[in-house]
């Protein structure tokens, strides 16, 4: 199975104008990226430069969108691609890597014209006109000369509408487009390569049994902690959440990458959980808390 989104199809028009609007911006407009350490926690990007997150919510349970990525995220000059072809197989794989690739300052630039053509960079932030309940919700989290805009919106509007700026029509347009950037700033982004997080939110169920004839391996949890104690109780899925990161990390993405859907992990005191894990991308908070 791959995950894949609807690839935009600007129009020569549309590209020509954003153009334009980047000599403007380039004169006008920082579009440094976000380093790291210049302050904040690892969930509020920090600095006065340009960041961008694009991800999906629904009215579904949080263990059922636990291991949901982030679209794509741009930040400290790269662009980070959660649309992940899966493997079409049984049991998949536990691991979800992203791939991330450099983005040019012209191709930031184009991202922060097209917001504002659209009208998205404004007061407005909630463009959810007329949305279907239970339906997918795109967020996007942009940063801009240090200013904030937590927009949310539609991912699908039907074919043939008016896109007028500050409508879910826009929204909806730049949504197609950043996150399919490589089809739309292709020319303005470098070689992909694999993402190595530097935090990975990992959330424990009970062990998974066997399953179309399939019977699960087990192997052991690479951490010092006991699962009894590890991270924090996760609403009702009778697991515990927790972010992992430096030491831990090192131990566990190995093991994660060996590992499928219905291995079950057997800690130091014998208990056995399952897991599900997420790469968390920088800027993005931990589903933990």
């Amino acid at each position: 199975m791959e995950l894949r989104l609807p690839r935009s199809r600007g129009s020569l028009a549309r590209r020509a104008g954003a153009l334009v609007a980047v000599v403007s911006l380039v004169a006008g407009c920082t579009v440094t990226s976000i380093l790291p350490g210049s302050g904040g926690s690892p969930g509020s990007p920090a600095g006065t430069g340009f960041y961008l997150r694009a991800w999906q919510t629904q009215a579904l349970a949080p263990q059922d969108t636990f291991s949901w990525l982030p679209v794509v995220t741009i930040s400290d000059g790269r662009l980070i691609d959660g649309r992940v072809a899966v493997p079409a197989i049984y049991p998949g794989p536990l691991w979800i890597g992203p791939s991330a690739r450099p983005i040019s300052t012209t191709g930031v630039a184009l991202i922060v014209a097209e917001a504002r053509s659209l009208g998205l960079l404004g007061t407005q932030s909630d463009f959810t006109d007329n949305a279907l309940a239970g339906g997918v919700t795109g967020h996007v989290q942009v940063i801009v000369d240090g200013a904030t805009h937590d927009l949310t919106g539609p991912v699908s509007l039907p074919d043939g509408v008016s896109v007028a700026p500050g409508t879910a029509a826009a929204f909806e347009s730049f949504w197609q487009k950043v996150t399919d950037a490589s089809g739309w700033l292709d020319n303005e982004l470098g070689a992909a390569t694999s993402y190595e997080p530097t935090r990975l939110a990992v959330l424990t169920i009970p062990p998974v049994e066997a399953s179309a004839g399939i019977t699960p391996n087990d192997t052991a949890w690479p951490l010092s902690t006991p699962f009894a104690s590890f991270g924090a109780v996760y609403g009702g899925t009778g697991g515990r959440c927790m972010v992992v990161s430096g030491a831990d990390l090192t131990r566990l993405v190995p093991v994660v990458k060996q590992s499928n859907q219905l291995t079950r992990f057997v800690d130091s005191s014998g208990v056995k959980n399952s897991l599900v894990v997420r790469v968390l991308v920088p800027g993005e908070p931990g589903p933990c808390s």
